[in-house]
């Protein structure tokens, strides 16, 4: 079979007196994620293909105030030229098809303020202000490095630390029967996907009876909101017995822009009635618990999609993008509510477009978590009205 075989070689060769030059390409490489090439194939030379909306919203009268004072810190970062607003002077262009990313001097706050190839502000929606950004430029948690600087200061919920680089070879090796037994499964939503326009919910979960669950269970935060979330597409889709869910983890050793990888987990339902989030809990933290293995999946899976001839690669990440149901990404943004200029704010995330069945991110605070859900099928709408009670505004363009 070809698509295990584009897998399990790149592992496997290692062990064999033919190998070596494998091995030598694998540790020049094993640290190139392939979601840079993913993003800008899925583009196909068109920029707001990969373009994702941040939207901060304050409550009804105060946005004038709101967009006043973001627009007041954005300039007078700029003119102290601080460094980690270096994504607000990049913009992408695209030179024979290919994407590069180029950083100019200076970037007036009006160029910000218009639709273009990077990083820029929509103040054209009443009490919400919309960050643009771009996933060919930047992932979820540096575009929020970028930007955590506009709002009032916040210390980090869970901060981003240095993590040693893993050692080579052994946790490819490890995770071999990892690899091999997630080949062969299969997401059962995507049959269902009519809308060629996602559709877009927000709710706002309270934290503490999440973190409750989580002390009794003994289990990751993360993944109890995670279940919740893996719950809510259960109970839309009561005659789904099984769904491949994809986690993703940030690696900040990872060379490229997008320094995440996904890992799946699969997760059968039992019973009739509502979807048991401690039993979903449980079951990710299982298939979650040994960092080695989760990363060396990742990292054969990433080896192999990389070094693949485009058309090749194209099959590959067509057949591992159809293997998820759900994929749940989170972004812990301080301890404290999100505000600007002590105006609170809510936050929701939401891609233009979306290959995937449901998309789910979590931006966490101690308080509470501000769930965006992004989903090309109807049915969590109808199973749960109240997840669209905060309305999001018009949706953007198909182009810009």
């Amino acid at each position: 079979m070809i698509l295990p075989e584009a897998f399990l070689a790149p592992s496997a060769a290692m062990l064999t007196g033919g190998g070596v030059l494998l091995a030598r390409d694998y540790l020049r490489y094993r640290l190139r994620g392939f979601e840079d090439r993913f993003m800008e194939r899925f583009s196909d030379g068109d920029w707001a293909g990969n373009n994702m909306d941040l939207i901060a919203r304050v409550p009804p009268g105060q946005g004038p105030a709101f967009k006043a004072a973001m627009l007041e810190r954005v300039e007078r970062l700029l003119a102290a030229g601080a460094p980690d607003l270096r994504l607000l002077r990049e913009h992408g262009t695209f030179d024979d098809g290919q994407l590069r990313i180029v950083e100019d001097e200076q970037v007036s706050l009006q160029a910000l303020c218009e639709p273009r190839h990077g990083l820029y502000f929509d103040l054209t929606h009443d009490d919400e202000v919309r960050i643009v950004w771009n996933h060919m430029h930047t992932d979820g948690v540096g575009m929020w490095t970028a930007i955590r600087r506009l709002f009032d200061e916040n210390p980090p919920l869970i901060p981003y630390r240095d993590v040693p680089v893993p050692p080579p070879v052994i946790p490819e090796l490890i995770a071999l029967p990892s690899v091999a037994r997630r080949l062969a499964w299969r997401g059962s939503l995507r049959r269902e996907i009519v809308a060629e326009r996602p559709t877009r919910g927000f709710e706002v979960w309270e934290a503490a009876p999440l973190r409750a669950l989580k002390e009794d269970l003994g289990v990751p935060f993360n993944l109890v909101a995670s279940a919740q979330a893996v719950a809510k597409v259960f109970d839309a889709h009561p005659d789904r017995r099984a769904l491949i869910v994809g986690l993703t983890a940030y690696f900040p050793f990872l060379e490229g822009r997008n320094k995440y990888g996904i890992f799946l987990c699969k997760v059968r339902r039992r019973g009739g009635g509502p979807a048991d989030v401690g039993r979903i809990a449980r079951t990710l933290a299982r298939q979650t618990n040994r960092p080695m293995v989760s990363w060396g999946t990742s990292a054969a899976q990433s080896y192999a999609l990389g070094r693949m001839p485009d058309k090749v690669f194209e099959r590959l990440i067509t057949f591992f993008r159809q293997q998820v149901d759900v994929l749940v990404s989170s972004l812990p943004v301080g301890q404290r509510p999100i505000t600007l200029a002590e105006m609170p704010a809510r936050i929701a995330c939401h891609p233009w477009y979306l290959t995937l069945p449901y998309y789910f991110l979590l931006v966490g605070t101690r308080d509470e978590l501000h769930v965006s859900r992004t989903s090309r099928l109807e049915r969590m709408a109808e199973a749960d009205p109240a997840a669209d009670a905060w309305p999001l505004g018009p949706e953007p363009p198909t182009s810009g």
